[in-house]
């Protein structure tokens, strides 16, 4: 049997290896003959179809987690002070105490005011009797009008002389404005006070109000009844859950922010006013595309993606970045649910190009 030369095998060799070169670097135009010819024909001025991985754009709501620390307060609160000045003779205030509306909390020596008090009445009787005899003596004519009008006159004196002492008795009495808790009392009995001394602090703590900032940008994503939760070093029972009960009226100028007050049921009156509190409010937003990041690009001074439109073609679409989220970004953009953009092949877009899809997308939203 005769052998090929070796010069021939040579040749052979290097054709072989020129065609699968030849078809390696045009293997793009050798795969676009075989397309279906209803592909072929609307890619034919848009050239090769470039391979590209893709996702699918989803809605997402662009809320907000905001935390601040904020300070409590009682419901309701208020310093006792002395309605008149004198010697404490009985004092009810004790640490924690709990009162209703009313009741005692001080009594202030008050034999004199007892005294006042029982010669007005005795006066005011005097009065009274003479003006139910001037007014039977008048209509008989026996009587001058004048003296009349003096007996009238001096029982409207006498009554009001009455009404002053009942004042005064009342004010040796300190009495709770509320149903309250006292605080520590800065008096004993016995010491002697000046009319509107401090005596002692005096909340109301069914419920404790935690006043906070929130920036004005914001601002109008808060509403009234939304909820808050809050966490508090002097709480050891978890997180708190609440609502927002105000919002003040303006923002002020040097922080520009605006002060909110949430409220929060006190259970066993486990908090106290003037404890700081972390408050973590939840704000819902407006809803935009949602993309991964990866599908974003830089271009001419702007953001923009690469929308695949119904015939395959890609084309810019210009956005704003609104957030950044976990690897996916929130962005406002004439974009719709469902929209295809390209994540992977950006750097061989051009408006109109033809691509080749070589994933099944998924959303953008994680």
């Amino acid at each position: 049997m005769s052998k090929t030369p070796i010069w021939k095998q040579i040749v052979l060799s290097a054709v072989l290896i020129g065609v699968a070169a030849g078809a390696w670097h045009y293997r793009t135009q050798i795969i676009a003959l075989w397309q279906p010819a209803t592909k072929q024909a609307g890619r034919d001025t848009a050239g090769p179809g470039v391979p590209v991985l893709v996702a699918e754009v989803a809605l997402a709501e662009d809320s907000l987690s905001f935390a601040a620390v904020g300070t409590g307060l009682a419901q309701r609160s208020v310093t006792l002070r002395a309605p008149s000045g004198g010697e404490v003779t009985e004092l009810n205030i004790a640490p924690g105490k709990r009162f209703t509306k009313g009741d005692v909390l001080m009594r202030l020596e008050d034999e004199d005011q007892r005294l006042a008090l029982s010669l007005a009445e005795a006066r005011q009787e005097r009065a009274q009797s003479e003006q139910e005899r001037y007014t039977g003596l008048r209509d008989t004519g026996v009587t001058t009008a004048q003296r009349f009008e003096d007996a009238m006159t001096a029982f409207r004196i006498a009554e009001i002389e009455l009404e002053q002492a009942r004042a005064d008795l009342a004010d040796r009495v300190l009495r709770a404005p509320f149903e309250g808790i006292a605080g520590l009392a800065e008096i004993e009995e016995g010491d002697r006070i000046e009319p509107n001394e401090a005596i002692a602090s005096f909340d109301d703590r069914s419920r404790l109000l935690v006043e906070f900032d929130l920036p004005e940008a914001l601002l109008p994503r808060a509403e009234i009844g939304m909820k808050v939760r809050a966490t508090s070093p002097s709480s050891a029972g978890g997180a708190l859950t609440g609502e927002i009960t105000a919002i003040d009226s303006r923002v002020t100028a040097t922080t520009r922010t605006a002060r909110l007050r949430a409220a929060f049921p006190n259970e066993g009156d486990r908090l106290r006013p003037g404890a700081s509190f972390t408050v973590t409010l939840d704000l819902p937003g407006d809803r935009y595309p949602m993309l991964p990041e990866l599908a974003l690009q830089f271009s001419g001074g702007a953001l923009q993606v690469w929308r695949i439109d119904a015939g395959g073609l890609a084309q810019p679409v210009e956005v704003r970045l609104v957030r950044r989220r976990g690897g996916s970004v929130i962005v406002d953009g004439p974009l719709a649910e469902g929209d295809s953009v390209v994540v992977e092949g950006l750097q061989r877009m051009r408006p109109g190009r033809a691509v080749d899809v070589l994933n099944t997308p998924k959303g953008g939203a994680t």
